[in-house]
Order: C-alpha cells, then structure tokens, then sequence
C-alpha cells in the first residue's frame, strides 16, 4: 500500500495570521479550457494554487465560493487552515478546522 502521507507537503496557517486571500476564478489561455484560483496570501509569505474543476467540481465558482466562504470565517474566527499537496496524483486537500475538508485537483504554483 502506498504511503501518501509522506508525499503531501502542508501549509498550516492560524486564521489570525491570514492577512489577506483573495480566491479568483480565472481562465488560463491553453489547449484547454482550465481554469485555477489563488488561494491564500498570509503575513509572511504569499501562497498560490492552481484548482482545476473535475467530476467532483465541474464548477470553479462552487470551489472558489467555499474556499472564500471558509477563509473568511477561519481569520473572523482564528481557526486553523491546513492545505495539504499530493504532487504526484495534482490533488490538494483544503482543510479548516470546524468545517472540514475537500479534494481538489490542483497544485501550489
């Protein structure tokens, strides 16, 4: 069985140290149509995720209104936000405390 917890690389941030976040769905010029949205900025460093929509999220909106939805109340409320990247199988996972966590395809750019 393979062990994929020791290929996630994590961001752990406390909500009152997330400074700003801005969570904008944008199309990306390509064969393809994708599209990705930017994550999380915190005071220290400025972190970026591309998030593609796929069967689980056919709608970038519905990803990028839960993760705004989510980082808001996570700084209101100082609770723990923890992004997790599996790079080998382009998933994240986006976890804050109290609300819980959801898949999506994506990676840290």
């Amino acid at each position: 069985m393979e062990n994929w917890h020791a290929k996630k690389k994590k961001l752990n941030v406390n909500g009152h140290s997330i400074t700003y976040f801005s969570a904008e769905a944008k199309s990306v010029k390509s064969e393809h149509t994708d599209e990705f949205i930017n994550v999380i900025h915190t005071n220290e460093d400025a972190y970026k995720y591309d998030i593609r929509a796929d069967e689980r999220i056919p709608d970038i909106n519905v990803a990028r209104d839960y993760i705004e939805a989510s980082l808001e109340k996570a700084k209101q409320n100082f609770l723990k936000v923890e992004i997790s990247e599996y790079k080998e199988r382009f998933y994240l996972f986006f976890n804050v405390q109290s609300i819980g966590q959801i898949q999506y395809t994506g990676n840290r750019i």
